[in-house]
């Protein structure tokens, strides 16, 4: 009988010990996922903080951007039709100030990236590694050549060398990523060589403004439409600090915007960041109404404040 008492007791030991060990395996084990989860959730809410997150997953997850883009390019197709039958008409404020075009062929300028090629996998992997914009992890990029097309623009330039209308594309992306850039469009499906993909180089005086390779395209040919994501893809004087001024100047440009000037959207980045206002400044909010001061001031508008 001892010798059953002894025995029971030595494997009720055995079993709390047991016991005791998965209670704190159980404990360690919801230690770590608590840890995990809180760690995966920092993370989701560093990510989420990120100034580009709201804008990179617009373009890569929304209905609109791509109805946009699309929208955008069935506009520029209708006003190719409209200058392709006008040989007075050209994009090219140096050409409608010089003359001299009506009997060149025609043809579309058009930029690269965020106008022809999406490059919102690049942004979101520099979020996702905390990564600011830098020259070099840039050249990287283009040299991946992932970059994917943006709606609707295969399609309209097709359409385009179906008429007869010679392609250009006019990029600040530099020569370095040239060849790279023309395996991505051609990858893609769109028309590139080394004679239709002009890219950047400062020394040899193909700077930002890309006036002087619109003029290389102009020599030859009449240009019948310029494409773009930003204002600094189809006009001078816009590359300035001073959003007023940068403002004033594009509304001097309305007349042809939506004819021979088409621009695309691009949320993400742009020539316009650099001429904002530095934080708050930047904002412009309404000021809250006071309901009592309107109704006492100005009874006959309660509307007005």
């Amino acid at each position: 009988m001892s010798r059953y008492k002894s025995g029971f007791t030595r494997t009720r030991k055995r079993f709390s010990n047991f016991t005791r060990l998965i209670v704190l395996g159980g404990i360690f084990v919801s230690v770590l996922t608590a840890v995990g989860d809180s760690a995966f959730a920092q993370q989701k809410i560093d990510v989420e903080l990120d100034p580009r997150y709201n804008a990179v997953t617009y373009v890569q997850n929304s209905a609109e951007f791509a109805l946009l883009s699309e929208q955008t390019y069935r506009m520029a197709l209708s006003q190719l039709y409209v200058g392709m039958e006008d040989p007075n008409w050209t994009a090219d404020e140096v050409q409608i100030v010089e003359g001299g075009f009506h009997s060149k062929p025609p043809a579309v300028i058009l930029d690269c990236d965020e106008t022809v090629l999406d490059n919102s996998a690049f942004n979101a992997r520099n979020i996702l590694h905390k990564q600011d914009y830098e020259s070099e992890i840039w050249n990287a990029w283009c040299q991946e050549g992932q970059a994917d097309a943006i709606p609707g623009a295969l399609d309209f330039i097709r359409r385009t060398e179906a008429l007869g209308v010679k392609v250009f594309y006019i990029t600040n992306r530099r020569d370095v990523v040239k060849a790279a850039t023309i395996r991505n469009l051609k990858a893609l499906g769109f028309p590139a060589d080394e004679t239709t993909v002009l890219t950047k180089n400062d020394d040899l005086g193909r700077g930002d403004d890309k006036v002087s390779r619109r003029a290389m395209v102009a020599k030859d040919y009449r240009i019948v439409l310029l494409i773009g994501d930003s204002m600094s893809d189809l006009c001078t004087g816009m590359d300035v600090y001073n959003t007023k001024r940068r403002n004033e100047v594009a509304l001097e440009k309305t007349s042809m915007l939506g004819s021979r000037w088409i621009m695309l959207p691009n949320p993400v980045y742009g020539s316009w960041q650099r001429a904002l206002p530095k934080a708050e400044k930047a904002l412009k909010p309404k000021l809250t109404p006071n309901v009592e001061s309107n109704e006492s001031n100005d009874k006959s508008d309660p509307g007005k404040f």
